[in-house]
């Protein structure tokens, strides 16, 4: 792997040296293409809009002030599309002429969206699921109506909440079950979700923040293949992007069962430039659930954006957020305390479990389109963050007298910086595209976790200071060598520092590794992606790359400490059975010596996708992703288990449908299979893992201003544990919303769990014992998904 990365790297590097030479004989040879694209009707200027050279790789996007320039264009006539989802397609025959320069003014003409505008977007997307054009599609047609809802925008994703709804969602993905964003990467405008070295888990990605009213467009990237993406990316990426302007002003209630209401308004700020914009968006929410003890769920979020633009191709915008939310749950509850009547699908055993969360983020970002069709772009962010939630899983397992309730907190400041520029150049092999990027994110963190039995805290586990950094750069070369070959090469170095302080080292009676101290790893990462375009309806993908999640800082210092040791013991004469008994005797593993602090994930997949209509879209991927060894630290226990190898083999599918100019149809599918590659056959099951997952719906769109949509959600049952033993159960479930405006007016209805079928919407195979038994049981314990509930909502735009 790393003469791989060695070969990848000089190869970038000997492309960047060619940027330097003279280009002055293919400049004069070469021709130019500049000019701006409005709106037909109101002039205004269109950011956003693809454009193409037909049967060639040449293209662009217009900037902020919907100007355009391509360079580089061998002299002869050429077919220019421009495409924009909301508007019509423009195509018009343009003659260049060595050393010449054309200048146009391209006028596109609004139209309703339809699927026939995804199917000849300017999309050139690098694997079977990356194309922006079907993305963009989902969420202009699909109701968005939380957190949640946007999340699941990715093919193939899967959530589950399992704690009163204000913690975050269990993610499963590619045959992931990803706990709570392990092995799935999301950020939000470039600022990251998820949240490493968490006090509840590694990479936990509370999205509960996001206004979806918001969000204008997501990126979806899955499996290692993407220089850009770098730690928590092994399953995949999403990118989801704000908006800039805002529709309408609007304000919006809503109100149902359980005691459910939201409001919700957006509010466009004047000002007296037009090259200014500003608006302002809040949301209250609040439920207490199908529970019988009231969950007392509420949430308030907040979001504001300004730009301007300082020049007709530079932009800066600054974004601020914050969101605060408290509640009670329910928890996990065991099968057989339901079978004994002890309570029913929605009682609780211990309803003290709940918590309290809260965010503010800072974003400003800088951007510039430049001279040859260049970009340039520079971000920082800050964010504050705290977390304090109460569980107890087990019940009465550890202390039959006061029972198990634990407590776990994370206060914490990030800080991060992230840089890119995209350049064209000359290989003499075709149009070459060079992106160079760098950044770094600063967390310090204070977690600590408690004994705390019904809410009292009675002794520390754990209380940690860690400061954690991540270093990155990347580079990514894309070549079109024509119009039926591309190659994406991409290869990205990351670098970690962590630095812990552990209160609890040397406290006498401690049961739990403790320890302090630093440790550094570098991982490099090489990435590359074939894409064969045989004809205009159809590409094919054939990618390869290698990806990492790092591990919790206490469990790297913890290896650290475990290898310093085990050194010095040897030094001294000791034996490696005498080794072993003095590290054990401390709390330590002897097996976590050479533990991998940043576990590689080696991937690849070949995939294709295809407009086989106007009206069809259809795409297809089978893949492969391995992860290596690694030790996981345990935040519900303060401790670290082994996670030996494993591999995981699948197939997604994901079709859009239009039936009609007003009706279309979705359906995405995953099938996967994933084994601990170490372990015996009858043991060698990977726990909760999803083998079979699928999303669809129908989504009905009338010029009357009726909109509804029904849609589904199916898991199918699967292992709860490595020898199957216990088997978490499948569910199918079916929404139905509907919208329908007249003027400034708009009704709005969710009918949730249509069928009203009993689910399990979280599921663990959890050794506990309830009061006064004699004995644990190892059995299925679950978090009941929501029963049928009605919706009503009315909003206002002006």
């Amino acid at each position: 792997m790393k003469r791989v990365a060695r070969l990848l790297l000089l190869a970038l590097l000997a492309v960047s040296a060619q940027l330097v030479l003279p280009s002055y004989v293919a400049a004069q040879s070469s021709a130019t293409l500049k000019g701006k694209v409005v709106d037909a009707k109101t002039g205004q200027s269109l950011p956003g809009v693809n454009l193409v050279l037909s049967g060639t790789g040449l293209g662009t996007i217009t900037g902020e002030g919907g100007g355009f320039e391509i360079t580089k264009i061998k002299p002869r006539s050429y077919e220019l599309v421009a495409s924009m989802i909301g508007y019509k397609a423009a195509s018009q025959s343009v003659m260049f002429t060595a050393g010449g320069e054309v200048t146009l003014e391209i006028k596109l003409e609004a139209k309703p969206v339809t699927l026939g505008d995804i199917l000849v977007q300017a999309d050139r997307p690098v694997s079977a699921a990356s194309s922006r054009a079907v993305r963009d599609f989902d969420l202009k047609i699909r109701p968005m109506r939380s957190a949640q809802d946007i999340l699941q925008l990715a093919p193939g994703l899967i959530i589950a909440q399992h704690a009163g709804g204000g913690k975050a969602e269990q993610i499963y993905l590619r045959g992931f079950d990803a706990d709570h964003g392990t092995d799935v990467n999301i950020s939000v405008d470039g600022i990251p979700v998820n949240m490493v070295s968490h006090g509840h888990g590694q990479g936990y990605a509370d999205a509960h923040f996001i206004i979806p009213d918001v969000i204008e467009g997501l990126d979806v990237y899955k499996g290692p293949y993407f220089a850009e993406f770098g730690n928590l990316a092994t399953a995949g990426a999403i990118a989801f992007r704000s908006r800039d302007h805002i529709d309408n002003n609007l304000v919006r209630v809503e109100g149902g069962e359980f005691g459910t209401y939201r409001m919700t308004t957006l509010f466009q700020i004047p000002t007296q430039s037009e090259h200014n914009n500003a608006y302002l968006a809040a949301q209250f929410y609040k439920t207490d659930g199908p529970v019988t003890s009231p969950q007392d769920f509420r949430r308030l979020n907040l979001f504001g954006k300004f730009h301007t633009h300082l020049s007709e191709n530079t932009k800066l915008a600054f974004d601020i957020s914050s969101f605060s939310t408290a509640w009670n749950a329910s928890g996990q509850i065991p099968e057989r305390a339901i079978a004994q009547g002890l309570i029913n699908r929605f009682g609780s055993l211990d309803d003290l479990e709940g918590g309290t969360t809260g965010r503010q983020n800072l974003n400003m970002i800088y951007s510039s389109h430049g001279a040859d069709n260049s970009d340039f772009q520079i971000q920082t962010y800050t964010t504050q963050y705290n977390f304090k939630l109460f569980s107890n899983f087990t019940f009465f397992l550890d202390d039959p007298v006061n029972g198990d309730m634990i407590e776990q907190t994370d206060s914490r400041r990030i800080l991060g910086l992230n840089g890119r520029y995209r350049f064209y150049h000359n290989l003499g092999l075709g149009v070459a595209s060079a992106t160079l990027g760098a950044g770094y994110r600063a967390d310090d963190i204070e977690v600590s976790l408690w004994k705390s039995p019904d809410r009292v805290r009675l002794s520390p586990l754990v209380d940690t200071e860690i400061f954690e950094r991540n270093l990155f750069m990347w580079a990514q070369e894309d070549l079109t060598f024509s119009s039926l070959v591309r190659l994406q090469l991409g290869v990205r170095a990351d670098y970690f520092t962590f630095n812990v302080e552990d209160r609890l080292e040397g406290v006498a009676g401690a049961s739990l590794p403790h320890a302090s101290g630093y440790s550094q790893e570098t991982i490099v990462s090489p990435k590359a992606n074939l894409i064969v375009t045989p004809a205009r309806t159809l590409d094919v993908f054939v990618n390869f790359g290698t990806g990492f999640h790092s591990n919790d800082a206490r469990d790297v210092v913890i290896n650290q400490r475990v290898a310093d040791l085990s050194r010095r013991f040897a030094r001294n004469g000791l034996s490696e059975a005498q080794i072993a008994d003095t590290l054990v005797a401390l709390n330590f593993g002897p097996s976590q010596r050479g533990a991998e602090i940043l576990p590689r994930a080696v991937g690849g997949e070949v995939g294709l996708r295809t407009r086989c209509s106007e009206r069809v879209h259809f795409g297809a991927a089978a893949w492969a992703l391995d992860l290596e060894r690694e030790f996981v630290y345990v935040g519900d226990a303060g401790t670290t288990e082994l996670s030996g190898k494993t591999r995981r083999l699948g197939i997604d599918v994901e079709t859009r449908l239009g039936l009609a100019s007003w009706l279309w149809a979705d359906a995405d599918v995953t099938l996967s299979k994933g084994i601990a590659r170490d372990e015996p056959k009858h043991a060698n099951e990977i726990p909760l893992a999803p083998r079979f997952t699928s999303t669809g719906g129908l989504t009905a769109r009338s010029r009357n201003g009726f909109d509804a949509s029904l849609r589904y959600r199916h898991v199918g049952e699967r292992p709860a544990n490595e020898a199957n033993t216990v088997r978490a159960k499948g569910y199918t479930v079916f929404d139905l919303s509907g919208d329908y405006q007249i003027g400034k007016y708009k009704l709005n209805l969710v009918v949730e769990n249509l069928f009203d079928v009993d689910w399990n919407e979280a599921q663990f195979d959890t050794e506990s014992r309830l009061r006064n038994e004699s004995e644990p049981v190892s059995e299925l314990h679950f978090t009941p998904g929501n029963p049928r509930n009605v919706r009503v909502g009315l909003s206002y735009l002006f």
